[in-house]
């Protein structure tokens, strides 16, 4: 229910920032915060400095004002198909927030933004990426303050993987998690899903017109896992083929690896860029993020080495790992006959033992099924169905007042959504679920 509080910190500061006419920006991403600008050395150091002063003594007075702004703005920091993805993966926790539509921005208060401003931008948790030697006058004074680095990222329990689920819009997404304990493996990883793409390109664009374009994000989850997703973007009815090809390409490549002319050209596309003078602001930010994170920092030059080391074991090691946890976005009204694939919600929730509510008289007229029933007991809440959606009170994250009634929503990203006419004595079963809902995870849904 704190999903954007980071993002509203970055836009208290910014708030007091004086807007320069120079380029200038501040954004949020999964693990990091950043506040860049471009232009004249005295520039930079104006920008800086006043970024550092208003860390140290944030200005409060627009916080209303950004809280609008920011659901106005209605931003995410991933793609919609794959912060699903992490949302299916990983519930509503780690990067499983990166697809929360921050529900609850009225109910952030004041202290908790300016917990993050002096817990996260502080000077141990900090680091400088310049294109050029330091200006003078650069002083970037912060707050005391240690180094903070990811959590790691748990996968939701029970999930019955490999599955698919159906994606809210149109991109078909497919993704698998991957070990990531080394350089080596990082950058295996990386070289194994551009030559996924170049081979998609080849076959599924070029020689059949079945896609537009696919394209790759890595993220690191911590504990040496970490996880690849492939966007892609077929028509319809050429998505469970798409999906069947995509998967066939990860196959062969698991089995056979690359040719040494693919891994040659990855080595050639490296060294290129790398003599690109621009690569000197992505080179400057990779520095920079790798000692936040505790990483080694690695030159520009060692980038190309890295990827000549690569070869067509270390890919395959990659995909050592891809089969149990894969998982398919299907696009938006399509499904696929892979029957190797689980359908998401194929392990259903066990019912809970507790207090039994029947459908009510007015329910039967509200479409609520006959046999549907409501359960509340000491471990949770049920509602049994179809299926059986259950939510433990222990894996709550919040509890959502809305203009029809509640809504229960758990860690594993199952929500339970509920009015009090569709239960016999339905006042009676919210009472019971907010006596056992802990009140700092209530909120009202952001209204207007």
């Amino acid at each position: 229910m704190t999903s954007g509080i980071t993002h509203l910190a970055e836009h208290v500061v910014m708030s007091g920032v004086p807007s320069p006419r120079h380029d200038h920006n501040a954004t949020v991403e999964l693990s990091f915060m950043s506040f860049e600008a471009t232009g004249r050395p005295e520039q930079v150091v104006a920008f800086l400095n006043d970024v550092c002063a208003h860390i140290c003594v944030p200005d409060f007075g627009s916080l209303e004002v950004e809280r609008k702004v920011l659901a106005a703005e209605a931003s995410s920091v991933v793609g919609p198909a794959v912060a699903e993805h992490l949302l299916r993966r990983y519930g509503l926790s780690s990067l499983g927030l990166a697809g929360v539509d921050q529900p609850a921005l009225t109910s952030i208060s004041q202290d908790a933004v300016e917990e993050v401003i002096r817990n996260f931008l502080t000077s141990g948790n900090a680091a400088l990426a310049l294109t050029g030697p330091p200006p003078p006058g650069l002083s970037l004074v912060l707050p005391p303050g240690e180094a903070r680095h990811p959590s790691v990222a748990v996968p939701t329990r029970g999930l019955p993987m490999p599955l698919w689920f159906e994606l809210g819009g149109p991109p078909l997404a497919l993704s698998f998690e991957y070990e990531s304990g080394s350089e080596s493996a990082r950058t295996s990883a990386s070289a194994m899903a551009q030559i996924v793409c170049q081979r998609a390109l080849a076959d599924l664009r070029k020689q059949r017109g079945l896609i537009y374009d696919i394209e790759f994000d890595l993220f690191e989850g911590g504990g040496h896992q970490s996880i690849v997703c492939f966007t892609a973007d077929p028509r319809r009815e050429n998505a469970d083929l798409v999906c069947s090809e995509l998967r066939q390409i990860l196959q062969e490549l698991a089995s056979n690896g690359p040719d040494e002319l693919e891994l040659q050209q990855l080595t050639d596309d490296i060294a290129g860029f790398v003599a690109d003078p621009r690569s000197a602001v992505v080179a400057a930010t990779d520095a920079a993020r790798r000692h936040l994170v505790g990483e080694q920092i690695i030159s520009p030059e060692q980038m190309v080495t890295e990827t000549a080391a690569v070869t067509s074991q270390t890919v395959k090691d990659v995909l050592s790992l891809r089969f149990d946890p894969q998982l398919v976005g299907m696009p938006e009204g399509t499904g696929t006959s892979d029957p190797t694939l689980n359908s998401f919600g194929t392990g259903a929730h066990e019912p809970v033992s507790g207090r039994a509510f029947k459908r009510s008289l007015r329910g039967s007229f509200q479409g609520v099924p006959s046999k549907a029933r409501l359960v509340i007991g000491d471990d949770g809440v049920s509602l049994v169905d179809r299926v059986v959606t259950t939510i433990r009170w222990e894996d709550v994250r919040g509890l959502e007042y809305t203009s029809y009634g509640i809504a229960l929503h758990g860690v594993d990203a199952a929500s339970v959504e509920l009015q009090r006419s569709w239960f016999a004595k339905g006042h009676e079963a919210f009472a019971l679920i907010e006596s056992r809902v802990d009140p700092s995870l209530t909120y009202r849904a952001n209204v207007g």
